[in-house]
Formats: C-alpha cells, structure tokens, sequence
C-alpha cells in the first residue's frame, strides 16, 4: 500500500554550486504536478513532469530546484569578465558611441545574466530528479505502511462490533415479537382477528440479518483489498460508503439498544476508515 503523503531533499555540489532538490507530496483525488526550476532549466519543466507521472498516480507532487552559490562568489566578478566588458566599451567609443561608463554593481548583475547557462550538465539534472522521485517514493510507501497498520487495527475492532451485533440479532427478533404479543393483548385480539402476514412483513422489516452478512462480506474485501499492491484508495473509499450504508440501516431497523450502541462504534470506525482512503493511492 502506498501513501499520499511524503518528504525528500537531496544535493548536489557541480563547479562550486550547490543544487538542492526537494519533493513534497499531499494527498489529492487524481495526480496533480507542480515544478519549480532555476530560470536556465526551464525547457525541462515538461520532462519532470513526465517522470512525475511515471512514478505516481495520485497525491499533489511538488518537485523543486534550487541553486545557491557563496556569498564570496556572489560578490566576484572574474578578471576575463571585465576585460571583454573593457574591450567592447573601447570599440564602442571608438566608433563614436559615448555612455555612462559601467559600475562594478552592474558588472555583478551582468554576470548573473550570462549565467543562465547551468553549470549542472543534463545528465546530472536528469540524475538529480530522478533520485528524489525514487526518494519520494520510498517515503510514500513508508507513510503507506504505517496506513495499513491502523486500517488493520480498525477491521479488527469493527469486527468485534459487528460480531456483537450478531449475537443481539435474536434478541432483536424476539424484542419485535414481544411488542406485538402486549399490543394483541392489549387490544384483546383473537387469533382470528390477527393479520398475521402483516405481523410477518413488519418483523421481516426489523430483521438486519442480510445487512449483517453484507457488512461482514464488505469487511471481508477490505481486508483482502489492504493486503493487495494495487492501487487501493478509489476502491477502499468505495467500501466505506457500503458499510457505512449497512450500518445506517441496522440502526433504523434495530429494535434494542444494545444493537444501536454497537453501531455507532462502527459508524465512527468506518469514518477512519474513510479518512485514510484519501491518503492512499
């Protein structure tokens, strides 16, 4: 089982720049990408996203690359730099074009610009990214493995509740029983005058039996499901929904209490259930 929800942060260090790449991923019902690159990088932005998309299938995906240089370096303009930006001031001059000669701050900006062609070769991008999403990944599958854990735990108590459940089932039938027994003798009514098919349907009515062997059928492929390597989310949320609907009707149709209580255990068990349906892919 894998999650939605995960964290990973690499670098990496080429010709005295350092790249930092993070990948964040949130849960979200289908596969949202977000990239976020340095401004010479931004041809690849369609490539991560395709590598994104070989890897995931749903959850909110952010990757991002960042990079930094010294401070030291950030603040030198190299010698060959100001000798080409001399060379071409002369020549301007010479042809009789006069500016403002220029400062050393904008040397500094003038060399952030002619940097736009990365120091970070391609196969070293392609390496870099594709390492945070095998990362990613890894840390989804953890986020997936403590999910299972607790989805487990959960069937486990809903089990017990409906096992419960089952036992009150006869007591349930015989409740709806007595009722009518004290109104048939209340009323003063003879067998004659009993509609009994009437009885019949309204005690049919108040039997959860078939919403018992649903719900416990449900758990049973919620069970199977979180074991599975497939993708689980869509179809666990799904099985909420069933078992929720089981549950609400055992409780309009329960006669005792008893019944009532157990299956409010499970309406709030089910609603974790669902929570971690969204968190799953």
């Amino acid at each position: 089982m894998k999650g939605m929800t995960g964290f990973t942060e690499i670098s990496h260090d080429e010709k005295g720049t350092q790249y930092k790449c993070i990948g964040k991923s949130l849960n979200s019902r289908f596969l949202e990408v977000s990239v976020k690159l340095p401004s010479n990088l931004k041809g690849y932005e369609g490539w991560v996203r395709d590598e994104v998309q070989k890897v995931f299938v749903r959850g909110k995906v952010e990757v991002e690359l960042h990079a930094f240089t010294s401070q030291d370096d950030q603040l030198k303009v190299s010698e060959s730099l100001a000798r080409k930006v001399k060379k071409n001031e002369d020549e301007l001059k010479r042809k009789g074009i006069e500016f403002v000669p220029i400062s050393y701050f904008q040397l500094l900006k003038l060399k952030d610009s002619l940097n736009t062609s990365s120091s970070l070769s391609t196969q070293n991008f392609k390496k870099i990214i594709r390492s945070t999403l095998k990362n990613l990944a890894y840390s989804r599958l953890l986020d997936g493995d403590t999910t299972k854990k607790d989805l487990e735990s959960l069937l486990k108590q809903m089990q017990k509740h409906i096992n419960k459940i089952t036992k009150y089932e006869k007591k349930n039938s015989e409740q709806v029983f007595k009722k009518y027994k004290k109104y048939k003798k209340e009323l003063n009514l003879k067998n004659s005058e009993v509609n009994y098919p009437e009885i019949f349907a309204a005690i049919n009515k108040s039997d959860i039996n078939e919403e018992v062997v649903r719900f416990i059928s449900h758990l049973d492929q919620v069970g199977k499901l979180i074991k599975s390597k497939g993708q689980v989310g869509k179809k666990l949320d799904f099985f909420t929904q069933e078992l929720l609907r089981e549950t609400n009707t055992i409780t309009s149709k329960a006669s005792i209490s008893e019944i009532k209580i157990e299956a409010v255990e499970l309406k709030c068990l089910i609603e974790k259930v669902k929570e971690h349906a969204q968190n799953v892919e």
